[in-house]
C-alpha cells in the first residue's frame, strides 16, 4: 500500500473536489481511529491534521496498552473492563506493536494498600478480562523479588504482585491505524491545519492551510468529528462557537536512562514519594529504561511544552526511593519526552486549579453532539482508541446519517488486523521465513524488522535484497538501516527528518547523540526520493540539531 507525501498534490486535489461524509479534525490516535472506523464502514472520509500524524500526545504516552490497575482503587470497573478487553483484542490485531510486558508491584511495610490487597487486586484485574491476560499473575515473596529484580530496595519489602499488561509503540500504532483508513479510501492529510468552518449547502465547508506550501484550500463535508485531543477547547470554536470548555489538560513527563545505568527486568510499579502518591513506572525498553509519568495541570495548551528540572527531580526522587543503590541523577538522563493529556474536567469544575488532584480526574472519554452534525470527542485512553472511534461514528450516524452517501452498518474493526498484523501468527516464525527467503541479508536485522513491522517487513527486506546500498546502517540508529528510511518515505508519509527520527523510529530518544549523526542520512533519502531539495534538507538537519539540547539547557538553567 502506498501512503506517501509524494502523492500529496493528488490527495489535496481530491480533498478539494469531493464531498465527504465525515471530515475528521485531528491526526492523533483518536482521529485516526475515527477515520478508520468510518472508512471501513464505506463512508467517505477526510482527515486533517496540522502536524505529523501522532505528533502530539499520541507519540508521548507511557507506551502501554493496559487496563489501568490503579483505577480499581477508584472502583472504575467499567473503564478497566473495557480496557482489558481491548488489550486482548489489540494483541491479536497488532502483535508486532502490542506485546506482553511483565509488571512487578513491590509492597513495603509502610505501604497502603498492603500486599494481600494488591495481590487480590491483580486477581480482580485478571477476572475482569475473563482471564485472557498476556501472562500469568502471582504473588512473590521478598526473597523471590530479590532474585528477579535485584536492584529494588530490600529494606522493609514484604513482597510483590507480578502481573502482565502490554507495551506498544504509540506513534506506529497511530500510523498503521491511519494507513488502514487510507487503504479503505480515506483521504489522510497531515500538515493541513484547519483554520475555520462554516455551514454550507452540503453540510460544512472546512478551511485549511497546507503547511508544506502555504496554500489555502477548503473541504466539503456532511458532518464533522472533532478529535483534537488536548487542543479540543481551542478547536471547538471553529465548529461550535460558544460551546463551553471541556478539558482539564495535564502534562506528563518521562525520562529515559540507559539500561546499563538503570537495569530492570519488569515494568516496576512505584508510588510517588510526594504528597500526590500517584503511580509511576520504571519500564524496560530494549537497551534503555524509561520512567514516568508526572501529572501536573497544563491549562494553556498553546504554550510551549517543556520538561523542567522540577519534573525530573520529581521522578528521580521516586527512583531513589525504590532503587537507592543506583544513585541516579539528572546527568544520567539520556532523553525526555512530555505530552499533554486531554482529560475531561469534572462537570462541576470550572478552573484547573481547583482542589481535585489531577491524578484523580477520570480517564474516561466524552463523546458529544456539540452542534447539529458535529461530534466532539476527548479524554479516554490509548488502549480504548478503537472503541472511541466506533462511538464517534455511531453518534454521528444517529445525528446526520440520513445525509451520508451510504447507510453504514455497525463497526467492523473488532476483528480486522492493522496492516502489519495481517496473517501474523508468530513473529519469530515470520523472521525465520524472511531469513530463508533472503539468506544474504543480516539475520538480526530481519528479526528486528519482523518484530517492528510485522508482515510489512517483507517489503523492506525485498527492497534491500534488490539494492544492497540500502543495507547501510544508520549511525547511532540501534540497528536501523537505510532501507527503513526509504520505506518510511514511500509507505509511511515521512516528510521531514524529525518525522523519521522521532516518530517512525525512536532514534531521538535512544541514540546517545539523539540522532544528530543520523539526521544527514534521512535528509539525503528525502532528497533522493524527491521529497525535498538539497537546500530544504540541509535546513531541516540544522533545525533538528538546534533542538536536540533544548531540554538539557533548560535543566542547566534551572539547576
Amino acid at each position: 500500500m502506498s501512503f506517501t507525501v509524494l502523492e500529496r498534490t493528488q490527495q489535496i486535489s481530491k480533498a478539494r473536489s469531493d464531498v465527504f461524509d465525515i471530515a475528521v479534525v485531528g491526526g492523533g490516535i483518536t482521529g485516526a481511529g475515527v477515520a478508520r472506523d468510518a472508512a471501513l464502514r464505506g463512508l467517505t472520509v477526510v482527515l486533517l491534521e496540522r502536524g505529523d500524524l501522532a505528533c502530539g500526545t499520541s507519540s508521548k504516552s507511557s507506551r502501554m496498552i493496559h487496563g489501568g490497575l490503579r483505577y480499581l482503587e477508584h472502583f472504575r470497573l467499567g473503564l478497566v473492563h473495557e480496557s482489558v478487553v481491548e488489550r486482548w483484542r489489540l494483541m491479536r490485531l497488532a502483535p508486532h506493536l502490542v506485546k506482553p510486558l511483565p509488571f512487578l508491584y513491590p509492597v513495603y511495610k509502610e505501604d497502603r494498600p498492603r500486599l494481600p490487597v494488591v495481590s487480590t487486586g491483580t486477581f480482580i484485574y485478571s477476572m475482569l478480562s475473563a482471564f485472557r491476560t498476556p501472562g500469568p499473575r502471582r504473588r512473590c515473596s521478598a526473597r523471590v523479588v530479590a532474585d528477579i529484580e535485584p536492584g529494588l530496595e530490600q529494606d522493609g519489602l514484604t513482597g510483590a504482585a507480578l502481573y502482565y499488561d502490554c507495551s506498544t509503540n504509540d506513534a506506529r500504532l497511530t500510523l498503521e491505524t491511519a494507513m488502514d483508513a487510507a487503504g479503505a479510501g480515506a483521504v489522510i492529510l497531515p500538515r493541513a491545519e484547519v483554520t475555520g468552518s462554516v455551514r454550507g449547502s452540503q453540510g460544512f465547508e472546512v478551511s485549511a492551510r497546507d503547511a508544506t506550501s502555504g496554500e489555502e484550500f477548503s473541504v466539503q463535508a456532511r458532518s464533522l468529528a472533532l478529535a483534537a485531543g488536548a487542543w479540543t477547547d481551542a478547536v471547538m470554536p471553529l465548529a461550535a462557537p460558544g460551546h463551553g470548555k471541556w478539558l482539564r489538560p495535564t502534562k506528563g513527563v518521562h525520562i529515559v536512562f540507559s539500561a546499563a545505568r538503570f537495569p530492570v527486568n519488569h515494568a516496576v510499579v512505584m508510588r510517588s514519594v510526594h504528597n500526590d502518591r500517584r503511580i509511576v513506572f520504571a519500564v524496560p525498553w530494549g537497551e534503555h529504561t524509561y520512567v514516568g509519568t508526572t501529572d501536573t495541570d497544563f491549562p494553556d495548551t498553546g504554550a510551549r511544552l517543556t520538561v523542567t528540572a522540577s519534573d525530573c527531580r520529581y521522578l528521580l526522587d521516586i527512583c531513589q526511593r525504590y532503587f537507592p543503590g543506583l544513585n541516579l541523577t539528572a546527568d544520567d538522563i539520556v532523553s525526555v519526552w512530555a505530552g499533554v493529556r486531554p482529560l475531561v474536567a469534572p462537570e462541576d469544575e470550572v478552573d484547573a486549579d481547583e482542589a481535585v488532584d489531577p491524578s484523580d480526574v477520570s480517564r474516561e472519554e466524552k463523546v458529544e453532539l456539540v452542534e447539529p452534525g458535529v461530534v466532539a470527542v476527548a479524554g479516554g485512553k490509548l488502549t480504548t482508541y478503537r472503541v472511541m472511534g466506533a462511538h464517534v461514528v455511531d453518534r454521528l450516524r444517529r445525528s446526520v446519517g440520513e445525509s451520508w452517501s451510504v447507510n453504514p452498518g455497525p463497526s467492523v474493526t473488532e476483528d480486522r488486523p492493522l496492516p502489519g498484523g495481517v496473517g501474523v501468527d508468530d513473529l519469530e516464525e515470520m523472521a525465520g521465513t524472511l531469513q530463508s527467503e533472503h539468506p544474504s541479508l543480516p539475520a538480526d536485522w530481519l528479526a528486528k524488522l519482523a518484530r517492528e513491522y510485522g508482515v510489512r517487513a517483507a517489503e523492506i527486506a525485498g527492497m534491500a535484497a534488490q539494492d544492497s546500498s540500502l543495507l547501510e546502517p544508520m549511525p547511532g540508529g540501534g540497528g536501523i538501516r537505510l532501507a527503513e528510511v526509504h520505506f518510511a518515505i514511500k509507505d509511511e508519509y515521512v516528510c521531514t527528518v524529525e518525522d523519521f527520527l522521532v516518530r517512525r523510529s525512536y532514534v531521538y530518544y535512544q541514540a546517545e547523540d539523539q540522532g544528530l549523526a543520523a539526521a544527514p542520512m534521512v535528509a539525503d533519502a528525502l532528497v533522493a526520493t524527491g521529497v525535498l531539495d538539497r537546500e530544504a534538507a540541509s535546513a531541516q538537519v540544522a533545525e533538528y540539531g538546534a533542538r536536540l539540547t533544548e531540554w538539557q539547557e533548560a535543566l542547566r538553567k534551572e539547576a
